[in-house]
């Protein structure tokens, strides 16, 4: 009797111990959503936002061009743009500066140098004025708009060199604007105001200047005659470029004035073209 009391009290122990070492599965809270249950959230399609940007810098080329012997050279000195940043036209454009060095080895004064030699003159660059020189300079950065002017210097045997350059260009493509990118009116409309806004801009130089017994180097007399149209319109639409109020366009020396005067400057208010523009300026 107590053998059978003794293996029951046994039993009855190891049933106990083996329930508390195995307890049953912890339920869910009630608010719990199945992991099956869950939808997958979609991605982000349009991705961060991308901040480009861009900085205008120069480096400097400089270069003597040796002619029969080492004796004579001509000289290139140029301030080239180089841009830095994310914009997908940057390579493009910093290639097209790269290849000036080609464009203004090929301005050098070879024929002014050929006759200076047959003559007997020693060439020494810059000192005996056969050179070349173009420094670029930022005008304007407006959106995905990049404008660029330089100024041009250089001589030969006395004849002197002096000039102006424009460039703009989209930053995202690349490609170099003209005029027709900047305009939403056509060629003819635009090319009639640019010429008659400088007539008006000449002719007025020309009355003040007689107002007070001064002269102009101006090679004709009145803007609205034949001899100054014949010139006002022969504008070349490559000559241009942008700053952050203007639209500025430019005559070579030479083209309307005597060359002490250099190269003619217009500038043009973005207030007196909103009307025909393309692209955002103002």
């Amino acid at each position: 009797m107590r053998k059978a009391t003794l293996v029951a009290l046994i039993c009855s122990l190891f049933l106990l111990l083996s329930c508390a070492h195995n307890p049953e599965p912890a339920q869910p809270p009630s608010n719990s959503v199945p992991i099956d249950a869950i939808e997958p959230q979609e991605d982000n399609v349009e991705g961060p936002v991308r901040n480009t940007t861009v900085e205008f810098t120069t480096f400097d080329f400089n270069e003597f061009y040796y002619y029969r012997s080492m004796d004579d050279y001509v000289e290139l000195n140029l301030k080239l743009p180089e841009l830095m940043g994310d914009y997908e036209g940057i390579p493009a454009i910093n290639d097209y500066f790269l290849d000036k060095e080609h464009f203004f080895y090929n301005e050098l004064p070879w024929e002014y140098l050929q006759n200076a030699k047959d003559v007997g003159n020693v060439i020494r660059g810059k000192e005996t004025g056969f050179y070349r020189e173009a420094y670029y300079s930022l005008e304007l950065i407006r959106g995905d708009i990049i404008s660029i002017s330089a100024a041009l210097n250089g001589g030969a045997g006395g004849v002197s060199w002096d000039g102006i350059e424009g460039n703009t260009f989209n930053l995202v493509t690349g490609e170099k604007l003209g005029l027709s990118d900047i305009f939403s009116v056509d060629e003819e409309e635009y090319m009639q105001f640019i010429c008659h806004f400088v007539s008006v801009t000449i002719d007025n130089a020309i009355s003040e200047a007689e107002k007070n017994g001064d002269y102009t180097l101006y090679l004709f007399g009145d803007a609205f005659a034949n001899d100054g149209q014949s010139v006002i319109l022969y504008y070349d639409p490559e000559n241009f470029y942008l700053t952050e109020d203007a639209l500025v366009v430019f005559y070579p020396k030479y083209a309307l004035t005597a060359g002490a005067a250099g190269p003619q400057v217009f500038r043009i208010p973005y207030a007196d073209i909103a009307d025909k523009l393309a692209i955002d300026l103002l």
